[in-house]
């Protein structure tokens, strides 16, 4: 975020983001052309990048503060479940006219709750003007031990299949924002249409599952596509099937409200996506440890179902004990 003109680009980075990199080692108050990081020691670093557009990740209509929170959110999903402590940002931002004071106001502040919420700070990135759609660009950055980061592709056959949180809420809450016509919808309690409203737009990461990642799990990856579609995602790169238990999957009161009054939607809850916990795999030797350790940290986990062999595909499997036939797996970009 390198100076051009006290009136724009720089005016703009000085009145709402640099407060946001005033404790960030490195970020040299915005003003230099790049910023520095120095892993600590025994440390790799973890980078990841993800980028929210208008009208296709967020409606247009959305609060500015829901927008940035869940824009660092996202990229911080994807640290969590490698196993690395989240650290310092680049933010990159494309605004289609003349920015409004209190968007960008209101901006600055959720990307402060979130900073807060996940521990890491803004280290630069770049403010441009764009024909299209308003974007947001971020790339996070986080430490690991040397070695020790997780991949998606270590699950063997015989691994416990665990997510932490609940699932379904985000997805539910789409259904809400975008005014779908549902039996339930208009009948949900005011507590529960603010829950999965909430979800939606303010992920509630499980940084507190950081370590457990790191300590115990064969393979991870954060839940953003959809909790089915990306389980396919993870046996795929591991090169082993698996299966899920529908009636085994986590979920909210306010998800169970709605389920238990329209059960088609759990379709939608289980491959809508904007989950944003951490779908893992344990060794069955290493169960016990795992959820102990889990339960000393508070960390809610469920153990969803195991990973088999190659042949023996992925299935998600219902209460009646018989595979579930399902019109889409996950959210699809394209």
């Amino acid at each position: 975020m390198a100076e051009t003109s006290s009136d724009g680009e720089f005016g703009i980075i000085e009145r709402y983001f640099a407060s946001l990199a005033t404790n960030t080692a490195g970020a040299f108050d915005l003003k230099d052309d790049a910023g520095l990081i120095s892993p600590p020691e025994g440390c790799e670093l973890v980078l990841t990048t993800d980028m929210i557009v208008a009208g296709v990740h967020y409606l247009e209509s959305a609060a500015p503060r829901d927008i940035a929170y869940k824009a660092l959110a996202v990229n911080v999903s994807d640290l969590c479940a490698k196993g690395a402590t989240p650290s310092v940002y680049l933010l990159s931002i494309a605004l289609p006219e003349k920015p409004d004071p209190a968007w960008l106001e209101g901006l600055s502040e959720g990307l402060a709750e979130a900073q807060s919420d996940f521990g890491c700070m803004l280290l630069g990135g770049d403010t441009v003007h764009t024909p299209g759609p308003a974007t947001l660009s971020i790339t996070a950055i986080g430490a690991v031990p040397a070695g020790r980061m997780v991949h998606r592709s270590g699950a063997r056959s015989g691994d416990r299949v665990y997510v932490t949180g609940t699932i379904g809420d985000a997805a539910l809450g789409l259904v809400l924002l975008q005014g779908v016509q549902s039996a339930l919808a208009g009948n949900l309690s005011p507590d529960h249409e603010a829950h999965l409203r909430s979800r939606y737009w303010r992920p509630r990461l499980p940084v507190a599952a950081i370590e457990v990642v790191r300590n115990h799990a064969s393979a991870a990856m954060d839940i953003s596509d959809g909790l089915v579609g990306d389980f396919m995602k993870l046996c795929e790169a591991s090169g082993t099937g698996g299966a899920l238990m529908g009636a085994a999957v986590p979920l909210s009161g306010a998800a169970s409200a709605w389920l238990a009054k329209e059960p088609e939607y759990f379709s939608d809850a289980i491959t809508g996506g904007d989950d944003y916990e951490i779908l893992m795999t344990v060794p069955a030797e290493a169960v016990q440890s795992f959820e102990k350790d889990c339960h000393a940290r508070g960390l809610r986990i469920t153990d969803i179902g195991h990973i088999s062999s190659q042949q023996d595909g992925v299935e998600v499997i219902g209460a009646d004990g018989q595979a579930l036939r399902l019109d889409r797996r996950s959210y699809e970009h394209f």
